[in-house]
């Protein structure tokens, strides 16, 4: 029987049971205390990581061995799933920042102990962040791991990267004194969770007429300055005048300077992909170079997929067909509506419909995709099994459940399927996404807007162009050479 003491608190640690597994385990000892949503406590927590890849919970810790400051985090998942989710810093014994590399990470100090419940498979969150770094991005890196607090056997995590600024991270450099020198990152998330001054509400709309409300991520709320706020705000205000432009076709997307469109393409491809109930609404990041590098906007990094790929019984997230971004639920209503905008302008369209088939040839490749899934199932094959033996919810529906399999192994295969049928279905239909843009041949159409011959110059050519807008959403553009 193991026996844990940390110099710092007191009790002895008698362990609810003795693992052998091939997954680091990770220890954390809070010395009584409850972990809780706020503030977070100071305890100790170790780490084993043998190189051979075989641990044992009687083994020294080899992988880290000190002080942290943690607490419990997750907003739905906090209040009603048993097995909970933490945030967590690593520190010094006097509680500065202690950067280090955990589980062959980068050096860092902010994690996440992410705490699979409701998602059965145990990977959706994985494989999205995969599937996003395959495509050229930044998405945080995990590490599976298995769980002990407080001599209690807790189940399967899943150690992840905080988004944040760092150069291992968000690559955007540090603000120093000038407004200009350093990045920015903002989200769209539940206000409900956000601390007082955090966040502010643009001139984007959503499909239920409200505004978009945007929370400060990097500079902090409590760090940024009132000029920093001025600046991020009125930079994303001037985004809505352009992004309004492009909806009616007056805009190319390669007339649209320091905005990394691909980035918006490659999101809606994965929120479209996995069907994400969240998708454009919630957990939604963007980041913004400083100014001295260019100072391009993007989507990203990709955040909170385990509500995706089948898992989810409402807003037809689960159905194999339909666009998440087109289809009539709740959830649509808190969309913003600048993502249709996108998709009502041609060139962007195109380009999506391109982008989509190109990464069907590699990043999409539905055996690489498997591939991806057989891994991380065959790597969680003996640990699953103290997992579900802790959490007995297999084949039980856990919120917001759509597959209920018997075993982990009907889970897996129902992904499998899933991905399978949905892939076939966006092949068989990308190309009349267009039809979102109701179509002009309509002969119940009703003209409800005329641009009125804006005149302007094109190709030197005096020019008359008129937009004309139907009350089915239809946008025609007609232009006059004289």
């Amino acid at each position: 029987m193991k026996l844990l003491y940390f110099i710092c608190l007191s009790p002895i640690l008698i362990l609810s049971q003795e693992i052998e597994s091939n997954l680091p385990i990770v220890f954390i000892n809070t010395g009584g205390q409850t972990i809780l949503d706020n503030p977070r406590i100071i305890c100790q927590m170790g780490i084993i990581n043998n190189k051979d890849g075989t641990n044992n919970s009687n083994d020294n810790f080899n992988d880290y061995n000190g002080q942290i400051s943690i607490e419990m985090r997750g907003s739905s998942s906090q209040q009603i799933f048993p097995k909970k989710s933490y945030s967590l810093e690593t520190q010094t014994s006097t509680g500065e920042n202690n950067n280090i590399s955990i589980l062959g990470l980068p050096d860092e100090n902010d994690w996440v102990l992410y705490a699979p419940y409701s998602d059965k498979t145990l990977l959706r969150n994985s494989l999205s962040y995969e599937i996003s770094r395959k495509m050229g991005y930044y998405a945080p890196r995990t590490k599976y791991c298995e769980v002990f607090i407080n001599s209690e056997y807790m189940g399967i995590y899943l150690l992840t990267e905080k988004i944040k600024q760092d150069t291992n991270r968000v690559n955007i450099p540090e603000f120093n004194k000038t407004i200009d020198s350093g990045g920015y990152i903002i989200k769209i998330d539940k206000l409900t969770e956000a601390e007082p001054n955090s966040s502010w509400c643009s001139n984007f709309k959503t499909f239920n007429g409200d505004n978009v409300c945007f929370q400060y991520h990097y500079p902090k709320a409590d760090e940024i300055t009132e000029e920093q706020k001025t600046y991020i705000e009125i930079y994303i205000n001037s985004l809505e005048q352009d992004i309004h432009d492009l909806s009616y076709n007056i805009l190319e997307i390669e007339e649209i300077e320091n905005i990394n469109i691909q980035s918006f393409i490659d999101y809606i491809i994965i929120s479209e992909l996995s069907k994400d109930v969240d998708a454009y609404r919630l957990s939604l990041f963007f980041n913004k170079q400083s100014l001295s590098l260019g100072g391009e906007f993007s989507v990203g990094p990709v955040w909170d997929y385990n509500l995706s790929f089948g898992n989810v019984d409402f807003c037809r997230s689960s159905n194999i067909n339909g666009w998440v971004i087109n289809e009539e639920t709740p959830c649509r209503t808190s969309i913003p509506d600048f993502w249709l905008k996108l998709i009502q302008n041609d060139s962007f369209r195109r380009k999506l419909t391109e982008r989509w088939f190109e990464l069907r040839t590699n990043v999409l490749d539905l055996g690489k995709i498997y591939n991806h899934i057989d891994s991380i199932s065959n790597l969680l094959d003996a640990a699953k099994d103290r997992n579900f033996e802790k959490w007995d919810n297999l084949g039980e529906w856990i919120w917001p459940n759509y597959q209920l399999g018997v075993t982990y192994q009907d889970e897996i295969e129902f992904i499998k399927f899933w991905i399978y049928q949905r892939i076939n279905w966006i092949d068989n239909n990308i190309n009349e996404l267009r039809l979102i843009v109701s179509d002009c041949s309509s002969n119940e159409k009703k003209l409800i807007y005329n641009s009125n011959n804006l005149g302007q110059k094109i190709n030197d050519r005096s020019s008359g162009i008129n937009f004309l807008i139907y009350d089915n959403g239809c946008v025609e553009k007609k232009v006059y050479f004289y």
